[in-house]
């Protein structure tokens, strides 16, 4: 290699040795042209409740959708399906003793019915 080739070394940091940012960025974020930003104010958040329940009833859901069955659901995905039902399955090992009444029973309601709904699939008859 002849002296001139090879290497190039890049300072990618943004601020220069005295902390401030160097001139070639810009402090705002530019929107892509044509594309308006939502001021922070503006913006929607989620108002959704969050809670044990709520998320075994999402995960079933998205199980339920994996094995076919759910409204939005894009056809079966038994591989899909069987990890969350795993993932549920692993839930429950690991919070036994730690929840209340109702999230123990909905927990294990839901994994019930999961496990079910895949065993029906996989021997091949219908779910309910």
């Amino acid at each position: 290699m002849s002296e001139g080739e090879g290497f190039q070394i890049r300072d990618r940091r943004r601020v220069n040795l005295e902390g401030k940012l160097k001139d070639e960025y810009d402090e705002k974020i530019k929107p892509e042209p044509g594309k308006k930003l939502l001021e922070p104010e503006t913006q929607p958040f989620p108002t959704m409740k969050l809670d044990f329940v709520s998320f075994l009833i999402n995960l079933s859901a998205m199980a339920n959708d994996a094995l076919g069955l759910g409204p939005t659901s894009k056809g079966i995905n038994p591989e899909d399906a069987k990890y969350i039902i795993d993932a549920v399955g692993i839930l429950e090992e690991k919070t036994r003793g730690n929840l209340t009444l109702q999230e123990e029973r909905t927990l294990q309601d839901v994994l019930y019915e999961l496990r079910m709904n895949y065993t029906r699939l996989i021997e091949g008859s219908s779910p309910d």
